[in-house]
């Protein structure tokens, strides 16, 4: 196994607020925002020359429940040789898996307290 680096003080610069964030989440939308927020900034600190982007409806990472990882990355920072230099070479993979597998049990979580409160009556 080569030589792999470690981001893990960048990741603890975001990792708290991202905790904070999320726990104050209340709609699956903001739960996907954070998401693509503090990861898109936590990466652009760790390669600027990748420059993810992030809007208020989709970004360059967003979660994906299906997937094994949990998260999916845009096509032009999957293919860009520096994202792939990262995920190779270092710790990156774990630290999205980490945040991403926060923001799903919140969105797992708000979708089914969802479901419990549209099935209860409105008494007057």
């Amino acid at each position: 196994m080569g030589y792999k680096k470690s981001f893990s003080e960048v990741d603890s610069k975001y990792w708290g607020e991202y905790k904070v964030r999320m726990s104050k989440a209340q709609g699956v939308e903001e739960v996907k925002k954070i998401f693509s927020m503090v990861v898109g900034d936590l990466v652009k600190e760790i390669e600027p020359k990748l420059n993810p982007i992030y809007g208020e409806f989709s970004g360059d990472f967003e979660i994906d429940v299906k997937s094994e990882k949990k998260y999916k990355v845009a096509a032009k920072l999957a293919d860009d040789p520096a994202y792939i230099d990262l995920v190779e070479n270092s710790d990156l993979p774990a630290i999205l898996a980490k945040y991403a597998e926060m923001a799903v049990n919140k969105k797992t979580h708000l979708l089914g307290k969802e479901v419990q409160e549209n099935g209860k009556k409105i008494v007057h």
